[in-house]
């Protein structure tokens, strides 16, 4: 009975022993399993990150290259601007150098046309002042002075000069004038055609100071002479080398018949300006 219990015993041991055994295997294959599952895990997620960073880099690398090429765009564009900004730079001097040019040869011009340091324009509108002067006082002496010393001064009763049939008189004949008492044809009356006949003398009271020209113009132009009425006005014809000052008196009537512009025509011999031509604009049919 003993014995039996002990056999009993024994293998009630062995088998605690071999089920012991047992699970013992079976957590170890376990663990294992579990091991080599999280290592190929970590594998596993090592290679996805790697893939990752790969597919990150590729995306930035892809942007850079874009970034690069935009920069690249932009040089370009960069480069057009400041070659069209020294472009006009170079223009700007260049036109810079051209009017520095042409101010230095006006000065010159300036400094030339009068070793008084007076223009032409200055130096004719005196002279012509001095003229309207003597032509309001009747003072010939004085017109005779400005007169050309080779071609006189022609007289023209309107605005259109006939060089062939208008008067002209010499220096000398000009300190006269007003004293001479032979009568001239001066030229075909408007509107009749009659001649005109008449002295010096009357000639100045009917066909030159017949309005107050030193005192009473309203204008005084150079180098701007015009038709006002129906009469062509031909002195730059007439006179291509002269220089020319008119004194324009508006009309002071109701019907604005009255008005007259006196022309003094100037032509440059050895260095000066001379009287050439006197010419009277008037109203006429």
């Amino acid at each position: 009975m003993i014995i039996n219990l002990i056999n009993k015993q024994t293998i009630l041991l062995s088998s605690l022993l071999i089920l012991f055994l047992l699970v013992g295997c079976s957590a170890g294959n376990n663990t294992q399993n579990n091991i080599s599952s999280e290592d190929n895990t970590a594998e596993s997620n090592e290679q996805n990150n790697t893939v990752n960073i790969e597919e990150n880099n590729s995306e930035q690398l892809e942007e850079k290259e874009e970034e690069l090429n935009d920069l690249q765009e932009e040089i370009k564009t960069k480069v057009a601007e400041l070659q069209k900004a020294e472009n006009e730079l170079s223009n700007i001097e260049e036109e810079i150098e051209e009017k520095s040019n042409q101010l230095e040869s006006g000065t010159e011009e300036d400094t030339n046309e009068s070793a008084n340091g007076n223009s032409d324009y200055e130096v004719i509108q005196e002279k012509a002042d001095s003229v309207v002067i003597g032509l309001e006082s009747e003072d010939f002496g004085t017109v005779a002075i400005h007169a050309h010393p080779e071609k006189g001064v022609q007289f023209s009763p309107y605005g259109y000069v006939d060089k062939n049939d208008h008067l002209t008189f010499t220096k000398e004949e000009l300190r006269n004038f007003m004293e001479d008492s032979e009568e001239y044809n001066w030229g075909s009356e408007d509107g009749s055609g009659h001649p005109i006949e008449l002295t010096p003398a009357e000639y100045y009271e009917e066909y030159i100071y017949i309005r107050d020209f030193s005192r009473s113009a309203s204008e005084v132009n150079y180098n701007e002479t015009k038709s006002r009425g129906n009469t062509i006005v031909n002195v730059e014809e007439a006179y291509p080398e002269a220089h020319f000052i008119e004194y324009f008196v508006s009309p002071d009537d109701e019907i604005g018949m009255n008005w007259a512009n006196l022309i003094l025509a100037f032509e440059e011999h050895e260095n000066d300006w001379h009287l050439v031509a006197i010419v009277v604009d008037r109203w006429t049919i």
